[in-house]
């Protein structure tokens, strides 16, 4: 399995194979789709048809997503105006976390809830944040993976506002010469090493070799800095990353004809090459090509991790999870003092269901990173990592079925790690653990009057605020004997208590009606009072009685 038995085949391993899924590309219809919306309504994308619409995939654990939110809600309240749609879609979350995310960021414009993955799959959402700009017409203008900021995503709007191409940024413009130049020169050296290695010039191929090295990384470092540079959002992923695979083929190509002319390190040139080939191979979707790939730098370098991230990676995309998890066991005994190799090991196990095996690899983690944390609490890294941890194992009980478990994992996460999004996402996932309270609002007039026998009746509305259907439990409490209040609502009267059931957003108006059983020895009033959001109080006036009886909603 070592690279050096195999021919170098410069030609074939620079040409990069095209993506095997079709994406709804820049000038191509979008889709349409129609999702349920948080709130209980719904979304049809064909019902937006003349309007220029922003389309954002997101999931609350993804820190881009986290990051780009301000900017998202700045653009919708500005672009709004000018009858600009935004709509976020989320993939396969719990509503109640994406209420609480939604909450949290005070996000204005919908949030739909792609419960099945359907629509990210037709979207080629195959990272998030993922991001479209729909013009009037239902046509794609602008697609962006990753963290979009406030000027591109203003450049996307106007230029589809106006019809308009979305201009080219300076930093794509630099990040594409970079890249394309740098792999020109490498390709042209490594066809000129390749030939002097044929006329057994072993000298003169590894110093070529060398030379392309030297031109590949420095440019690798330039692309990283554009990438990371303030205008990094403007920058295409679908084609950075085509461009920057051209480069790392024909670095790949460099690093085998320098493992074939001798080098002082053979086998760690021909895994860097494999891995490049992994890489490429995985940012095409061609994951069976990646595993074998990496399959190789394992093979050629077995105490170094990088050959089995690739793995894993490549395994969990082709939903093998038998495999994905011995990988993260033999990975764990590489680097067991990382705590990584253990969340790893969590992580496959959690994807079986193997809960139990799952917070087994999890509570090692957290004894190296506990054993980390105490050596310097003041250090910021050692406790946002124990209380990544944390929120690990809470997520993990939550997964089992275990909410009881994971409250006081979730408080553990955001006290260890402070202002952080690991505080953040663990804030939430309590939040949507605590459901919200069921609001009574009176409902029209606050007093009856009645006399003798005869029964009083008052209104109120309650109403769910939940993202899910929930039963609403009504009680009244403190009644004075011979008296009764009934909940009615429809053709059903239910005395002291009752039991309703809300769709999500959805309300009912219920009638309060309270009853002297052995008459009220004349006239008497009933006069409702709020008390709370989920509580109010019907005050009982009568010739020789005086009380006040509590209705809760929960």
């Amino acid at each position: 399995m070592l690279a050096i038995v195999f021919a170098l085949g410069l030609t074939s391993q620079s040409v990069l194979p095209a993506p095997t899924r079709t994406a709804p590309i820049v000038n191509a219809v979008a889709p349409v789709f129609r999702l349920p919306l948080l709130g209980g309504s719904s979304v049809d994308l064909s019902r937006l048809h003349g309007r220029v619409v922003v389309v954002n995939f997101f999931a609350t654990w993804c820190p881009p997503c986290r990051a780009e939110t301000p900017d998202l809600n700045s653009a919708e309240k500005r672009y709004g105006r000018n009858g600009v749609a935004f709509l976020g879609v989320d993939d396969r979350e719990n509503p109640a976390l994406v209420e609480a995310f939604v909450r949290r960021k005070d996000i204005r414009y919908p949030v739909a809830l792609d419960a099945d993955g359907a629509i990210s799959k037709r979207y080629d959402v195959r990272a998030i944040p993922t991001t479209y700009v729909i013009d009037r017409l239902g046509v794609v203008r602008y697609r962006q993976v990753d963290q979009l900021d406030r000027a591109t995503l203003s450049a996307a709007l106007d230029a589809a506002l106006t019809g308009r191409a979305v201009p080219q940024s300076e930093a794509a413009r630099r990040f594409e010469s970079t890249a394309v130049t740098a792999a020109r020169q490498v390709r042209a050296i490594a066809a000129t090493a390749a030939s002097a290695l044929a006329a057994r010039n072993a000298g003169v191929a590894q110093t070529d070799a060398d030379d392309a090295i030297k031109i590949a990384t420095a440019a690798g470092r330039r692309l990283d800095s554009l990438q990371a540079g303030p205008e990094a959002a403007s920058i295409d992923y679908f084609k950075s990353t085509h461009e920057r695979d051209a480069l790392n083929a024909a670095l790949a190509d460099v690093y085998d004809v320098r493992a074939h002319a001798g080098s002082r390190n053979q086998s760690g040139d021909a895994e860097q090459a494999a891995l490049l080939r992994g890489q490429i191979a995985q940012d095409r979707e061609r994951f069976a090509e990646a595993e074998r790939w990496y399959l190789r730098a394992v093979a050629l370098a077995p105490r170094d991790v990088a050959g089995y991230d690739g793995e894993y990676l490549a395994a969990y995309e082709m939903h093998d999870d038998a495999k994905a998890a011995a990988v993260a066991h033999a990975r764990a005994e590489v680097a067991p003092s990382d705590p990584e190799s253990w969340l790893t090991a969590a992580s496959a196990a959690m994807a079986t269901h193997r809960y139990d095996d799952a917070l087994e690899q999890a509570r090692r983690a957290l004894a190296l990173a506990t054993s980390a944390y105490s050596k310097d609490a003041s250090k910021a890294g050692p406790a946002y990592e124990l209380g990544r941890v944390w929120l690990k194992i809470a997520r993990i009980e939550l997964a089992a079925g275990n909410p009881a478990a994971a409250k006081p994992l979730l408080r553990d996460a955001a006290t260890t790690a402070p202002d952080t999004i690991v505080a953040q996402q663990a804030q939430e996932q309590f939040s949507a653990l605590t459901a919200a309270p069921i609001p009574i609002v009176i409902s029209g007039a606050r007093t009856a009057k009645s006399t003798s026998a005869s029964p009083a009746a008052l209104f109120i509305t309650v109403r769910n605020p939940s993202v899910s259907a929930r039963q609403v439990r009504l009680l009244s409490g403190g009644l004075p004997a011979h008296w009764m209040l009934s909940f009615c609502y429809g053709t059903v009267c239910n005395p002291y208590k009752s039991t309703v059931t809300l769709a999500s957003g959805a309300s009912r108006r219920i009638e309060l009606q309270v009853v002297p059983l052995d008459g009220a020895g004349g006239k008497w009033t009933m006069t409702l009072h709020s008390t709370g959001t989920s509580r109010l109080t019907v005050g009982i006036r009568a010739k020789a009685l005086k009380a006040d009886v509590s209705v809760s909603a929960s």
